[in-house]
């Protein structure tokens, strides 16, 4: 029986937009490479209608010079290397003789890290482990993975560093354990991975550097007592999308004199258009900052799509988002420098900022 491999950028797009294909697996199967082939031209083209993946190209594996092809539909990758069991995930019969596996999306990030730049690998990370997946006739293109309905998280940042650790021949091996610490798990949109993506990462990065960040963390809420007769205490669960947690770094005196607490918190919602709408979001929306207004020291604030989709309302938010945390605006320069030269260092910053913005939030990525 021959088999193609789904690989890359491809693979990334088929895991995003199809349930776990290991939901419910106990031992992954051993594949191997050696018996991988390539697809013709119009085979390819068949694989992207099927699961509407929105790419030209489908990334295939072989493991030999003379295996390779490249044509409109079809751009193979060489892989000589043994790679570990559980690699490749079966998607069950193609066609004809033919039988159909993607890497995994442990290998899939790998891959995404030495071939892609910082933003494009960390992107794929958040996409990897994340809650949601692509469905283009669900509202917004999103939909979550419920267990319940036979999905579930494709992977975590455990499984991810376990298979780093099973493959030490696997190119960028160093690169992909740096990155994978600036990947966060739980994300529930693309636009929500870009905008924590955009609001956490170090400056070096692109990123604002607002603090340490988590997705859609639990908080509870104490919100008096239900009725006068019971006095049974009401307690609210809510779940911002984005929470920032920061060290002071801007007017120490204060928190040395008490008056201001050492660590810091802000919590970002995103608020979509093509989910919420009219006046039910108006009423929802006030109650949810009402509620959020309740924790001590937390400060709230709320992202709609149009601020999102402009660069300049994104870095005005951003901004009082870092005086409300009290950080140092970024980036430092701890070395001496010339007027001239910190001008030319502040422009370099700036343009991976906006670069990144474009990456992760701009663009309309199909992962």
């Amino acid at each position: 029986m021959r088999y193609f491999i789904v690989s890359h950028n491809a693979a990334l797009a088929l895991l995003a937009h199809m349930p776990n294909p290991r939901f419910g697996d106990s031992e992954p199967e051993v594949v191997s490479i050696a018996g991988a082939c390539a697809l013709l031209d119009q085979e390819a083209q068949e694989v992207i209608d099927r699961y509407d993946l929105g790419i030209e190209t489908l990334d295939l594996l072989v493991p030999s010079r003379a295996g390779r092809r490249q044509s409109k539909h079809v751009k193979t990758h060489l892989c000589t290397n043994e790679l570990p069991a559980g690699s490749f995930i079966s998607l069950g019969h193609w066609m004809g003789d033919l039988d159909a596996y993607v890497c995994s999306p442990e290998l899939a990030f790998l891959q995404a890290v030495h071939d892609g730049d910082m933003a494009a690998a960390v992107y794929a990370g958040y996409a990897m482990t994340s809650d949601y997946r692509l469905d283009n006739l669900a509202p917004g293109g999103v939909t979550g993975r419920d267990a319940g309905m036979r999905d579930s998280r494709l992977t975590t940042k455990e499984l991810i560093a376990a298979y780093i650790e099973k493959s030490p021949k696997v190119r960028g091996i160093a690169k992909a354990k740096a990155l994978l610490a600036y990947v966060i798990e739980g994300s529930r949109s693309p636009r929500e991975s870009g905008l924590c993506m955009f609001m956490s990462l170090p400056a070096r990065y692109g990123g604002y550097a607002l603090g340490k960040a988590e997705l859609n963390k639990k908080v509870f809420i104490r919100d008096g007592y239900n009725d006068g007769r019971d006095h049974k205490l009401r307690v609210l669960e809510r779940t911002p999308d984005i929470t920032l947690t920061a060290k002071v770094e801007v007017g120490m005196d204060k928190v040395k004199a008490g008056l201001l607490p050492e660590v810091l918190t802000a919590m970002v919602d995103y608020d979509s258009d093509a989910i919420h709408d009219g006046r039910e979001k108006i009423y929802k929306d006030a109650e949810r900052r009402n509620e959020l207004e309740l924790l001590s020291g937390v400060a709230h604030f709320t992202v709609t799509t149009e601020q999102a989709n402009d660069y300049d309302k994104l870095i005005r938010l951003c901004e009082r988002i870092r005086r409300k945390l009290h950080r140092n605006k970024r980036p430092i320069f701890n070395k001496p420098m010339s007027e001239e030269q910190r001008y030319f260092a502040l422009k370099r910053v700036e343009a991976k900022r906006f670069k990144l913005w474009q990456a992760v939030i701009e663009a309309r990525q199909h992962w």
